[in-house]
């Protein structure tokens, strides 16, 4: 049960705070033309439906196929023996998080739930919350819950870990000049002579001065140059980066450097680059280091989500009474006891066998390390 539960809370993060904006929309959104209030009104409110049909009585009509009825109580009934056990389990999750979260004096704001709904509709290429909602199949209520534990658990996790000054040790600030290989040329060697020799001409202009940002919005060929929103260049900024972000020539070149040195051509996959390291993560000053914070703990948070959640887990007394307890972990099977050593005066001596001794038996794969836990499909969030 361990196991799901986490699996549950990594779901719950993939789908983080995403019901909340539909709130934050209706009150930003200018009353509407009297067409275009008629087509809102048309359109289906399924939490009004969920809510005028919570009041109804249990004979009440829900749902129809060829004629079949299917009553609210008999919705009901199902939905306890199918989901309460489970859906039980996440409540008590849920309540866990908050508890922990209040005793580590963690809230939330308005903005700050906002702000991670915006996060989320842009991550996962929706246009809006309703569109997750109906691609999901799932009700705002869920999100809104979803939203919350989600939120909790993440900026009490924040609260606990810190950047050590050897983490930023491992970030650099730098800028390159990408030289591709000509596509119109066939021959492999001279495809590289070409832009071999284009990158050399690019490294004396820097020897002898020229600016690199300017150089590099004139000669260079890397699209992200370019920033797609304004079409203005950006001087070769890659901005920071750690170890394997990069491919490793370009990789083990930069991170050489000193800040302020410039590289000579390195060739890659690519083609080749012209590096120069602005910045040592170590050098960084207090406004970097608070732009490499937020990028340093992007990647660290999800893991210590995994360790939070567990030790939390452990910590709690949870009794959730429609499931089983968990099962025990087994215990490895006792080795059998070794034979008795046969004595010497019993041991006949035999000649070594004169035929090719037996091949050692081939060794199974390598056990391959679980798959995540991350469902392909992510769960919803829990109710409240």
């Amino acid at each position: 049960m361990r196991n799901r539960t986490i699996t549950f809370v990594f779901a719950m993060l993939m789908l983080l705070a995403l019901a909340l904006s539909g709130f934050a929309q209706a009150k930003s959104v200018a009353k509407p033309s009297s067409a275009a209030a008629a087509k809102t009104e048309a359109k289906f409110d399924q939490q009004k439906v969920l809510m005028e049909l919570w009041k109804a009585p249990d004979n009440t009509v829900v749902g129809t196929v060829n004629g079949i009825k299917v009553t609210k109580g008999e919705l009901l009934k199902t939905l306890w023996f199918w989901q309460a056990p489970s859906t039980l389990q996440d409540i008590l999750n849920q309540k866990m998080i908050e508890q922990a979260a209040k005793n580590a004096g963690v809230s939330l704001t308005w903005q700050e739930l906002q702000d991670k709904i915006n996060e989320s509709v842009k991550r996962m290429g929706m246009s809006s919350v309703d569109e997750l909602l109906t691609q999901f199949r799932i009700t705002r209520d869920r999100f809104l819950a979803g939203t919350k534990m989600s939120a909790l658990a993440e900026k009490t996790v924040q609260k606990q870990v810190k950047v050590s000054d050897a983490e930023y040790a491992e970030w650099i600030k730098a800028r390159h000049i990408l030289v591709r290989f000509p596509a119109e040329e066939k021959d492999q060697a001279k495809k590289e002579e070409i832009a071999k020799s284009k990158a050399d001409e690019i490294y004396e202009k820097i020897k002898n001065g020229e600016d690199f940002a300017k150089l590099a919005d004139e000669y260079s060929e890397d699209p992200s140059n370019t920033d797609p929103k304004t079409g203005k260049k950006k001087g070769g900024d890659l901005g920071w980066f750690s170890r394997g972000r990069m491919v490793q020539e370009f990789e083990k070149k930069a991170f050489e450097l000193k800040a302020g040195e410039v590289s000579e051509p390195v060739k890659t996959f690519y083609g080749y680059h012209i590096i120069k390291v602005d910045k040592l993560g170590r050098d960084a000053s207090a406004e970097e280091k608070a732009e490499l914070n937020k990028l340093i703990l992007e990647r660290k948070i999800p893991m210590e989500m995994g360790k939070w959640f567990q030790d939390l887990q452990s910590k709690s007394k949870v009794e959730n009474k429609l499931m089983p307890p968990p099962p025990k972990p087994t215990t490895p099977a006792a080795q059998p006891p070794k034979p008795a050593t046969t004595p010497k005066t019993q041991t006949p001596k035999t000649e070594a066998p004169k035929t090719t001794p037996t091949q050692p038996a081939k060794t199974d794969k390598a056990v391959e390390p679980p798959a995540s836990e991350k469902p392909e499909t992510p769960p919803p969030p829990p109710v409240p």
